[in-house]
């Protein structure tokens, strides 16, 4: 069974300024390159990997995201792709910050060979790029 993507980091900011960074849309695009973001249930925003496509808001090969949960300063979810999985990001307010807690799911539907490769990209991607983004944007 394929195992989730999961990621968790704390950023030196309350808990309502991390939802800023996370919700409003050119903060959004600072930290995770998405496109035509809007923070309401049910929209579908766009991130685009290549770089001159995201700067001329060209969303040709896109992947599509569709805005599952909103639950001001807790938690943002949107599906990723086609087929969807889905991630699920969660703020908990903790001494001198906050705990963001990232899970990417939805893998279960799969073969597990079908999805290692990406899986891994993933992991590395949120990890390692994504919410360390996310953290200069809050932080700064």
């Amino acid at each position: 069974m394929a195992e989730d993507v999961m990621s968790i980091i704390e950023i030196a900011a309350p808990r309502e300024r991390v939802w800023q960074a996370l919700s409003d849309p050119a903060q959004v695009t600072q930290w995770m390159g998405a496109l035509r973001f809007r923070a309401e249930a049910g929209h579908v925003f766009y991130l685009q990997p290549e770089r001159a496509r995201r700067l001329a808001g060209d969303v040709t090969d896109a992947i599509a995201c569709r805005i599952e949960v909103l639950d001001r300063p807790r938690r943002l979810s949107f599906t990723w792709g086609l087929p969807d999985t889905f991630v699920d990001i969660r703020l908990t307010e903790i001494s001198g910050g906050t705990h963001v807690r990232l899970v990417h799911s939805g893998w279960d539907r799969f073969e597990d060979r079908e999805t290692e490769d990406v899986r891994g990209g993933m992991g590395r991607a949120w990890h390692a790029v994504a919410l360390p983004a996310l953290r200069a944007v809050a932080e700064g």
